[in-house]
């Protein structure tokens, strides 16, 4: 059986739209261009689409960087996830295209077996390079022998984006002086959930039956499972088989190999499937009506060591940046309860979601927020917000925009 190959173009997608598409037609158009983009959270880091930055007003130089990245591209999350996939394709009776699907897989499950959800040669090189650009951009902060604070997530994929961040800002500069940590409590910020987000998440929520039937309206396995399988009806979950497929295709960005498993879905299937995908992730982590705040809440005690790291840093002149590693999930929270560029919006019907809030332009693999302090020789304190290493901006007033007294910051956040 031949392949059902699909428009698509497969060159890098080396960056975000200029403007978020705002359009069921236009998100299609961009996901048919670049199908890596409807990987929601898997979506290789695409780079910054800026090249040139606002400079900043006359008389304030850069003091002070704060940072949260999350990790870079890894490999999915469990072996089991890719052994179920297995196990299913050879329990049921293939067509054509299903052997040759099942020998497509193999390599892939060779490849990440006993190294599931651990950062991939591509993680590794998004860090090296976000930590070489920041150099690039503000190099009076990592001249010499300045003092640098680096924090991790316990988990070993966060650990080791650290190290591969701290590497390339070492390679240019050897004297710098980088104390690392990724200790239990630092999860109390780094990655904190609250009870109450841990209630939220749990699946017993009145959330998770409305994105089941959301789930069921969108995901169509029919002809997808009807393209792998002589006797598709025998399936006992074809719309998890089709969800676990989805998570193949779309890692495969975030990994050496860069096979190609998109022609299994058409433009509509995968457009369907990431439109579910964005719902879970905004509604477990956002500015959700269901979610009542609690995730924005559960971020609490990480912007409270923002801010008290960052008053810090800049009354004591010690500390050049503050740099902190952790998860897709606690910076979508983080940026929400700071209201940064939109993350909190808040939308109730799932239909109008994909057009407001996107999780592939938020938190992409090795996503990261990048707070600038500048000061004048008054003393005066602005700050400016980098997503993913361009300018964002915050709902309050600023006469140099995106500068923001720190001030107001400050007080816009209580």
């Amino acid at each position: 059986m031949k392949h059902l190959l699909l428009a698509f173009s497969f060159l890098p997608c080396l960056g975000f739209a200029q403007s978020i598409p705002t359009t069921e037609w236009e998100l299609k158009t961009e996901f048919a261009t670049c199908p890596e983009m409807a990987g929601s959270s898997y979506y290789a880091y695409p780079g910054p689409k800026q090249n040139q930055y606002t400079p900043a007003p006359k008389g304030y130089e850069a003091v002070y960087i704060s940072h949260y990245g999350r990790h870079g591209s890894r490999w999915i999350t469990e072996d089991k996830r890719y052994q179920y996939v297995l196990d299913t394709l050879d329990h049921y009776g293939l067509s054509d295209f299903g052997k040759e699907l099942r020998q497509r897989l193999e390599p892939v499950w060779q490849d990440a077996k006993g190294r599931s959800g651990e950062l991939t040669k591509i993680g590794e090189q998004q860090h090296h390079d976000i930590a070489q650009r920041m150099m690039t951009n503000y190099p009076s902060l990592f001249t010499g022998k300045k003092y640098i604070r680096a924090y991790a997530s316990t988990v070993r994929r966060c650990m080791m984006s650290m190290m591969a961040f701290c590497e390339g800002l070492k390679e240019l500069n050897p004297e710098l002086k980088i104390e690392r940590s990724a200790y239990e409590r630092d999860m109390d910020f780094v990655n904190y959930e609250s009870p109450e987000l841990k209630q939220l998440t749990n699946k017993k929520g009145e959330w998770y039956q409305q994105y089941l039937k959301y789930r069921e309206q969108n995901m169509n396995p029919s002809r997808v499972m009807g393209l792998i399988f002589w006797r598709p009806e025998e399936l006992g979950d074809p719309i998890g088989l089709m969800e676990e497929l989805y998570w193949i295709a779309v890692n495969m960005q975030d990994t050496p190999l860069h096979h190609n498993f998109f022609d299994l879905f058409t433009n509509n299937e995968l457009y369907n499937i990431w439109k579910v995908i964005n719902y879970r992730m905004y509604v477990t982590n956002s500015g959700s009506v269901v979610g009542k705040g609690i995730p924005a809440a559960s971020a609490q005690s990480l912007l409270d060591q923002i801010i008290s790291s960052a008053d810090e840093a800049l009354k004591n002149g010690d500390t050049s940046a503050t740099l902190r590693f952790g998860h897709d999930s606690a910076l979508i929270r983080l940026l929400t309860r700071m209201k940064i560029n939109g993350c909190n919006a808040v939308v109730d019907n799932p239909e109008e979601l994909p057009f407001v809030w996107q999780d592939f332009r938020i938190s992409p693999m090795a996503a990261n927020l990048q707070m600038i302090f500048y000061q004048n020789k008054q003393k005066q304190t602005l700050v400016k917000f980098l997503l993913n290493e361009n300018e964002v901006t915050l709902p309050i007033q600023s006469k140099v925009s995106p500068y923001y007294n720190w001030d107001d910051v400050k007080t816009f956040w209580k």
